[in-house]
């Protein structure tokens, strides 16, 4: 941004004219390097939070792994058990009503 230096008759005008254009440039370049400032932080801020954040997944994964095969295991459980529940009461060794019960609860 320029002054209007026409305004100003006497070299002390002039001085104090380019005084201004001078704070105006200064002002830029803090501007700029302000912009340039916050990019380096952010990086680095990205940079420190992506450990953490592998981590995280890693985790997640492991705790979803690890739920899916206990009802896995649980389930197999409850197959075998009505396989075995089946084979007796095929073979006449107990009624049907005594080996599949409803529990109220």
């Amino acid at each position: 941004m320029s002054c209007n230096c026409n305004m100003f008759v006497f070299g002390l005008g002039q001085s104090l004219c380019h005084i201004i254009n001078l704070r105006f440039a200064i002002g830029s370049i803090r501007t700029v390097a302000s912009f340039c400032a916050e990019e380096k932080v952010m990086r680095v801020y990205r940079d420190k939070c992506a450990g953490p954040e592998r981590m995280g997944i890693k985790q997640g994964l492991i705790e979803g792994a690890g739920f899916g095969v206990s009802c896995f295991l649980l389930f197999c459980v409850y197959a075998a058990s009505f396989y075995a529940g089946a084979w007796l009461v095929e073979a006449g060794t107990t009624a049907f009503p005594k080996v599949f019960r409803v529990s109220d609860v």
